[in-house]
């Protein structure tokens, strides 16, 4: 725990600000107001944090589009077939909050960069693998090597640029990647697939992946957290390693628990699927008890519940678990009714979402500029109502109707929100947490994202597939289509819910991403 007398350093805790006060006015007062390195190096971190970005949601869309093929080859069985995009979120949301504490004792870089380089190993691994098991196996690897990287970009960004459009720039195009990353899988995973085959996929990128991390030895800021404590000592003082367990714990069942009910929703009446909930559920509890302990007692509390007392972060918490359920899902049941309803094939599939790519960029370019220039609370509000459109004409769509009506538009909006919350909400959390903690922040951004993406997965396909199930009619497609729909305006809903959210929880958020005076 920080002490008060050094309340220079560290953001004024929330229970002392103001009540008209933004986060913007209690930054860190060491902060650097201009850039300490190189235009040249500048762009190359930014290059670099973006492209492990974009690399980690190429190889899911990858996955996505090959899937079909790659169970065939290495003889997958159906009831197994989810797993591998299962098991690599699985390791990354048990492991984002410890890898972040990690990174703030041992410092980000060398987290960052072991990452990466054992994300290109694990991605080779990868096209190699020639059984179902080593395909689950690697997969878990690469959900590991990932936890190291997502949040440590954070703090790699927020010591390397100051408040303002250099940050901003930043942030934007670490979110333009992930979008823009799953899309162009989508689209090589078809090409590769239909063509040369989807090791060559695997090999592209980590081919990509090792350019990107030898560059970072070069680029990225050496950091030397603690000061001239040692790194074992802080990492023996100065994390809450008890806190990390039990919420690390708790996800992991939780997720665990989404990713059967999302292979099959009858799976939750099972007697082990109840006792792993439950479980959760008890730690999910027991930890605001325990960071209460932990403060009380004046020692490090891993996400202290003072924390969830400020309005915006906690606003931007539950925005971003929303918008992120509601991203994941018209994505996969968009892919699903192209393939299942109107029975393209992969790479038809993947050319059609395009248009989400193009506005991707086209949105995070445009964040990138208006972030220190117009309210935060309409931002958020303005681009989900654009986002809430998406949901909508697919719930309405008939089947057979002309690519151009209806899912064009919905491919084209469905992006906004999200990458506007990219940018928002790295800025707002990093903000919140002091200046040495960065990677933790990093890994509660990342934690709520990717737990909104599996709980949101995990509720639509259940409904799917009860709806399908009880559909009463004979033809195969309409049946999915009756249970594509009810998904669809479920994921209305989510999205729906971000405008309310923000509308309310960030009226007093003001301006953000202003370079400091």
């Amino acid at each position: 725990m920080q002490r008060q007398d050094e309340a220079l350093s560290v953001p004024t805790p929330p229970e002392f600000l103001p009540a008209n006060s933004s986060l913007v006015d209690n930054l860190p007062l060491t902060l650097p107001n201009t850039l300490s390195v190189s235009k040249i190096k500048g762009i190359t971190v930014i290059v670099t944090l973006a492209g492990i970005s974009f690399l980690n949601t190429m190889g899911s869309g990858i996955l996505i589009a090959a899937l079909p093929r790659i169970a065939s080859d290495v003889e997958l069985s159906d009831a197994l077939i989810l797993w591998p995009a299962a098991v690599y979120a699985l390791a990354a949301g048990c492991l984002l909050l410890i890898f972040g504490a990690a990174a703030d004792a041992i410092g980000a870089k060398i987290v960052w960069i072991t990452g990466s380089y054992l994300f290109v190993v694990f991605t080779v691994a990868l096209g190699l693998a020639n059984t179902g098991l080593q395909v689950i196996l690697f997969r878990t690897f690469l959900g590991v090597a990932i936890s190291m990287c997502l949040p440590t970009a954070v703090s790699l960004i927020t010591n390397t640029f100051p408040k303002g459009t250099w940050r901003n720039v930043a942030f934007a195009m670490n979110g333009m990647g992930q979008p823009l990353g799953y899309a162009l899988g989508l689209v090589l995973g078809g090409i590769f697939t239909d063509s040369i085959g989807w090791r060559w996929a695997y090999y592209m990128m980590a081919i990509i992946n090792f350019v990107l991390s030898t560059a970072s030895i070069w680029s990225l800021p050496d950091m030397k957290p603690g000061g001239e404590k040692r790194w074992t000592k802080r990492l023996a003082e100065d994390i809450d390693w008890a806190g990390a367990a039990i919420m690390s714990v708790a996800l992991g069942l939780l997720l665990y628990v989404l990713a059967t009910i999302t292979t099959s929703y009858a799976s939750i009446k099972g007697p082990g699927t109840i006792a792993c909930l439950t479980v959760s559920v008890i730690l999910l509890v027991m930890f605001p008890m325990w960071m209460n302990y932990q403060t009380n007692r004046g020692r490090p509390a891993l996400i202290p519940n003072s924390l969830w007392k400020n309005a915006p972060f906690t606003t931007i918490c539950l925005s971003v678990f929303f918008c992120w359920a509601a991203l994941n899902g018209i994505e996969y049941f968009t892919t699903l009714y192209f393939q299942q309803v109107e029975g393209l094939p992969a790479l038809q599939s993947s050319l059609r979402f395009l248009p989400h790519v193009i506005m991707g960029i086209c949105v995070n370019a445009a964040t990138a500029y208006l972030i220190s220039r117009v309210q935060v609370q309409t931002l958020a509000v303005v681009s989900a109502l654009i986002t809430v459109v998406a949901p909508a004409l697919m719930a309405t769509i008939k089947v057979g109707e002309n690519y151009w009506y209806a899912p064009f538009w919905a491919l084209f909006l469905s992006p906004v929100n999200p990458d506007v919350l990219f940018t928002v909400s790295n800025l707002i959390i990093s903000d919140a947490f002091p200046v040495d903690t960065q990677s933790l922040a990093g890994g509660v951004f990342s934690e709520v994202s990717q737990f909104g993406n599996s709980v949101g997965l995990a509720v639509t396909a259940a409904i799917a597939a009860s709806v399908t199930e009880h559909s009463g009619s004979k033809d195969t497609r309409i049946a999915l289509m009756d249970g594509f729909r009810a998904a669809f305006w479920t994921i209305f809903v989510s999205a729906a819910g971000v405008a309310v959210i923000c509308f309310f929880g960030l009226r007093r958020g003001g301006f953000i991403g202003k370079k400091d005076n």
